[in-house]
């Protein structure tokens, strides 16, 4: 009795402290999670060009770097242990100059809750139009925070 006698102050402090950090987001890892996209070769994601909605949709906008006209013929994504693609009608599938930009979606990737981290590895298909050939394909990762 007489230990908590002395020491339950100590204990008190420490328990509201961590509390208030708790509330704070300290304990949070959405709190430090940065938006980023690596990799990529051949593209461009500008700064926010991509987002995770809280539906499980998947939404990129790239520029074509590769320095030819391409079609994308496809793109998957993995978000945890989901894996989603859209091979159907990409943008229409019309041809991307070099420079152009083109908004892939990828929808079905699960339910999510707005706010929390998420870290997506991203693979786009595509056709080079100048050259006729087929069967590139660019990876990348993208993390940020659900919509």
């Amino acid at each position: 009795m007489e230990y908590l006698m002395t020491y339950g102050w100590a204990i008190l402090i420490v328990i509201i402290v961590a509390a208030v950090l708790f509330s704070l987001g300290v304990f949070d890892p959405a709190t430090y999670t940065t938006t980023a996209a690596v990799g990529f070769s051949g593209f461009n994601v500008p700064s926010g060009g991509f987002q995770l909605s809280s539906g499980g949709t998947l939404t990129v906008q790239m520029t074509n770097g590769v320095g030819a006209t391409i079609r994308i013929a496809g793109a998957e994504a993995v978000v945890g242990a989901t894996k989603a693609s859209n091979t159907s009608a990409i943008n229409g599938q019309q041809n991307v100059a070099p420079g152009d930009t083109i908004t892939i979606t990828i929808p079905s990737l699960g339910t999510k809750t707005a706010g929390s981290a998420y870290t997506a590895d991203v693979k786009i298909n595509f056709t080079n139009i100048n050259t006729g050939l087929d069967g590139f394909k660019t990876t990348g990762t993208l993390s940020g925070t659900v919509s």
